[in-house]
């Protein structure tokens, strides 16, 4: 194992000892006997997709009521299950999924629920997000169940390194001890939901992961280098007309490759942040940034570039020229991007990479 792998698995540890509360569909499935069981988080995981745990906890709590089997399942009116379903969006095609679901339970599992994936998978709305979990909740098996709280952490802690869930199971099947595969979705999708979400609620996260976390240090060092170098949070609406230094906080919403002048480069999903400096009398902090929120600029800086297919989150500026001198000390934190150097300096990069 390497520092960040032997780090994460403290994290996870840490996790375990302190969080105390289940995710919803393991909740809504307690006190059923296996059978029953098996099919309540089959039916709630797929009633789940793109829908919030809230949600999915009070429609199969209605659904319940009425459904208990398959048989119900098949026997319910369309009308009364699109009814039913409906608060958890996408209700049409989900009702239909959940008709032709029963219908295949019964006519070719004897009203049961397989307990392999490779069968879960060809179900209706059933995907290996679904199928593992019903393996790890339902049936005690070893899978792993990679949601997006999941798939989201372990990048975000350096442990996996992938663009999507189906690749973060695939990576951790390979490397997470076997004795962490059915309790690490639990684990990182209540952590996920109430603390480590897509905007991070740092502040609330426990002590001792504070301690480890590579992305909250990393963002704790990036508020230390705008301090030293007394850097203000700036609107884009009033960016002064001084000489000084920049960064632009710049989100990339997916991944994309990008012609840069004649290089190909892969950009991944998440924040980069740019160093520059202006420090001309007419190509002020202000003409310059201006130029680079610009939606109809030529692209004379490799920066430029990035810039078409991301967003400017943020913009921070302080009076002085220290454009390296802030490169340096982003470069010991995050990771550089190559080709975005300065041409009268000898920086690795003035852009760095921060996962989401």
């Amino acid at each position: 194992m390497n520092d960040f792998d032997t780090t994460f698995i403290k994290f996870l540890d840490i996790l375990d000892e302190k969080l105390k509360k289940d995710a919803v569909v393991d909740k809504i499935s307690k006190n059923s006997d296996k059978n029953e069981r098996a099919f309540k988080i089959l039916i709630s995981t797929v009633i789940s997709a793109r829908t919030k745990d809230e949600t999915t906890a009070k429609v199969s709590k209605e659904l319940f009521k009425k459904v208990k089997n398959p048989k119900d399942l098949v026997q319910i009116p369309i009308d009364e299950l699109e009814k039913l379903v409906h608060p958890a969006g996408f209700y049409k095609t989900k009702a239909k999924n959940l008709k032709k679901l029963g219908e295949i339970l019964i006519d070719k599992y004897n009203s049961n629920v397989p307990n392999s994936i490779e069968e879960l998978v060809t179900l209706p709305g059933v995907g290996r997000k679904t199928a593992n979990l019903v393996m790890t909740l339902a049936f005690d098996d070893y899978a792993i169940c990679v949601d997006t709280h999941v798939h989201r952490i372990t990048n975000r802690w350096y442990y996996a390194d992938t663009e999507s869930p189906e690749n973060t199971e695939m990576d951790l099947r390979k490397k997470l001890p076997k004795n962490y595969w059915k309790k690490i979705n639990n684990l990182l999708v209540v952590f996920g939901q109430e603390t480590c979400s897509p905007i991070p609620k740092c502040d609330k996260c426990f002590s001792e992961i504070k301690k480890i976390c590579p992305h909250y240090n990393s963002l704790k060092e990036i508020e230390k280098i705008y301090a030293d170098f007394n850097f203000k949070k700036t609107p884009k609406t009033k960016i002064p007309k001084d000489k000084g230094t920049y960064v632009l906080k710049i989100k990339m919403n997916s991944p994309k490759t990008i012609l840069v002048g004649k290089r190909e480069i892969k950009f991944k999903k998440g924040d980069y942040f740019y160093i520059g400096s202006a420090m001309g009398d007419s190509m002020n902090l202000y003409n310059r940034i201006s130029r680079h929120l610009s939606d109809s600029k030529k692209k004379r800086w490799h920066i430029d570039y990035l810039l078409e297919f991301s967003n400017v989150k943020e913009v921070n500026v302080t009076l002085g020229r220290f454009e390296c001198d802030v490169s340096q000390r982003f470069n010991l934190v995050l990771d550089s991007i190559e080709s975005f150097g300065c041409s009268d300096c000898k920086c690795k990069s003035h852009l760095y990479y921060i996962k989401p």
